[in-house]
């Protein structure tokens, strides 16, 4: 057995001991994005109430950046056809059964996540650093829950600093 799936089983295994640590885990694992969502817009009202160009381009270049890294997400599955976890091992306990169990690589939530808080980081939004603890607690549902491995994790992490690279320059050019 991998490392990849020895870190997974080993993070996986306290699911079920704590109820609290389950609902922490499915928190962070499903709606802790909605919630940087959230605040990445309101950060960005409040930060730029005195002119509408400082409101447009932060949500701009994060609906943006999005939908690409969601674009080079859908390929890097297609291409790896990599199964979630819980399917390849049955003994993994989920919280709950994602929408789409054909595609593990890369995590479209971590991706989400990291994206959320580097773009918040390029357009210094008011409380960008509190947007870092949220992203780990997102990664870390993903692995407590059993829907990803460590390696997918990093994937999303990895196309979600390839598009802040390319928006941090594009917004120097603004």
């Amino acid at each position: 057995m991998d490392l990849n799936t020895k870190i997974l089983l080993k993070i996986n295994s306290f699911v079920g001991r704590s109820k609290l640590l389950d609902s922490f885990g499915r928190a962070g694992a499903e709606w802790i994005v909605v919630a940087m969502i959230g605040w990445y817009a309101a950060s960005v009202f409040i930060g730029g109430m005195s002119e509408k160009s400082r409101i447009f381009w932060p949500l701009a270049f994060l609906a943006a950046g999005w939908c690409v890294g969601w674009t080079i997400n859908l390929l890097l599955a297609v291409a790896t056809r990599e199964s979630r976890p819980y399917i390849l091992f049955p003994q993994i306990k989920i919280l709950f059964k994602p929408m789409m169990s054909w595609k593990s690589f890369p995590s479209d939530h971590s991706m989400s996540a990291f994206l959320i808080f580097f773009m918040a980081c390029i357009f210094q939004l008011p409380g960008a650093w509190a947007l870092a603890p949220m992203a780990l607690w997102v990664v870390w549902g993903r692995l407590y829950a059993g829907v990803h491995y460590p390696l997918d994790i990093l994937g999303g992490l990895g196309v979600a600093m390839f598009i802040s690279a390319i928006a941090r320059y594009l917004a120097s050019l603004i």
